[in-house]
This record gives structure tokens, C-alpha cells and sequence, in this order.
């Protein structure tokens, strides 16, 4: 595994990162526990040299009113250095919550709300998996990445996903897609795809009902699978689970 630098660590931490390269370090900070620790270690060192910098720098203060004119005025290195200090005691508050809501790998609610149509549960389950949702168009797949930021997608690193499946009764709407990662973190699409067809199953089979199921899957898809599967992790068969195609 190829760790990511420092300087994109600090610049991740300093929410400078954008695009598909965002994605990217988030998901591969949601995998990698090196990398976590290492961002922290760097944020740490920044808080602990901000300490040292400012006692250097603080002139001798005679008289109350000096030193009440040098509390109220603010300096700009002064907060750049409370904030790396901040940073680095909230990464380390954090940093065990990261594998669960690393930023990139997650619908935006305000950009993929979810969307359904109108189908009843015997209907669908009466025609079996639906294979159109692996025929997104090109140009509704460049909006769905354009929303999100990513204005260069690399080839077969994402799922232009459904939150809610057509096998699920999900519209195929905009509003509906996100950019998901395929391979890399740890919730990535193999692991949704596995927790869609377990939900078909179960809706079919009159368990699980089908709006209830579709509610679960736009607010929260990773505490639907936790629920249905029994496992706070994404059990290892689900690894490799194969059933969408990536975005090329």
C-alpha cells in the first residue's frame, strides 16, 4: 500500500484537497491506520512548535496596560497556531470514528437526497433484478462527478451508485447518484452491493418492507448494513463482492 505524503496529510487536515484527489486521501485515510496516525502525529507537532514559537516571541510586557493592549489584539500567527493546536486535539478525539464517516465516501444529503418511483412490492419482485441501473448515461454519470467535485474521475475507481437501487425501486434521477468508491475504504460499493441484495431478499420474501428499506438506505446506508448483517465491520465474503460494474 502506497502511504499518502505528508504535505497531503497536512493540506487534508487544512480541508485544501479537492476534487477527485479528496476522495482519494479520504478513502485511503478510512483504510489506513498508518496514515491516520501519522496526520495526527504531524497536527501534534504543529500544536507542540506553535507553543514554543509563541513563548519565544512574547516581548517582555511592563505595566497592566501594555499587557492588556497586547491581550486584545489579535495576531494572525497567534490563531493559525491555536488552530493547528485545535486540529490536532480533535484528530486524536476523532481519529477512532474515521473508518465510519470519512468524508467523500458518503452521500450528501443536500446532493443525493434519493429518489424512488412508483412500484409496488409484488410488481418488482416480480421481475427480478433490475439490469438497468448498470446503464447510466455518460453525461448523467459527468453531472453526477461535476456535483461532487470531481472534474477528472479516474477510470474504475468509483461506482456511480444508486442510493437507492432500481432493484429496490430507486428512480433513476440524479438525484439518486453519488460517486462512490469502488475498491478502496473500507465502505466502499462492493460492500453496498452486497447489502442491496440482502435487502431485495428480505423485502421480497415479506421481512423487510420495501419502504422501510429504502428509507434506511438514503439515511444511512452503513447502519442498514450493521443491522442486517449483525457486524460493525463489512464482513470479509463481502470484500470482493461483485455485482455492479465500476464507472470507466
Amino acid at each position: 500500500m502506497t502511504h499518502v505524503a505528508d504535505h497531503e496529510l497536512l493540506m487534508d487536515a487544512d480541508g485544501e484537497l479537492e476534487g477527485q484527489r479528496a476522495f482519494d486521501v479520504r478513502a485511503h485515510l478510512t483504510a489506513c491506520a498508518v496514515c491516520r496516525r501519522r496526520q495526527c502525529e504531524i497536527l501534534e507537532a504543529l500544536g507542540m512548535a506553535a507553543e514554543e514559537h509563541l513563548e519565544q516571541e512574547l516581548p517582555p510586557i511592563d505595566g497592566a496596560r501594555t499587557m492588556l493592549q497586547a491581550r486584545l489584539r489579535p495576531d494572525r500567527r497567534q490563531r493559525t497556531f491555536a488552530v493547528a493546536a485545535l486540529a490536532a486535539a480533535a484528530c486524536l478525539l476523532v481519529i477512532q470514528f474515521l473508518p465510519e464517516r470519512a468524508t467523500g465516501l458518503m452521500p450528501r444529503a443536500e446532493l443525493t437526497p434519493g429518489a424512488v418511483r412508483e412500484v409496488s412490492t409484488e410488481a418488482m419482485c416480480a421481475v427480478g433484478e433490475d439490469t438497468d441501473r448498470r446503464e447510466i448515461p455518460h453525461e448523467v454519470a459527468v453531472e453526477v462527478f461535476r456535483k461532487y467535485g470531481i472534474h477528472d474521475p479516474r477510470p474504475r475507481a468509483f461506482e456511480v451508485d444508486y442510493l437507492i437501487p432500481p432493484d429496490l425501486g430507486g428512480a433513476g434521477d440524479v438525484r439518486n447518484l453519488w460517486p462512490q468508491p469502488y475498491n478502496e475504504g473500507t465502505w466502499n460499493a462492493r460492500v453496498k452491493d452486497a447489502l442491496e441484495d440482502r435487502l431485495r431478499t428480505m423485502v421480497c420474501a415479506g421481512t423487510v418492507p420495501l419502504d422501510v428499506a429504502q428509507k434506511e438506505l438514503a439515511e444511512d446506508w452503513i447502519g442498514a448494513y450493521r443491522k442486517y448483517f449483525g457486524s460493525r465491520d463489512p464482513l470479509p465474503v463481502h470484500v470482493a463482492f461483485v455485482k455492479d460494474r465500476p464507472w470507466e
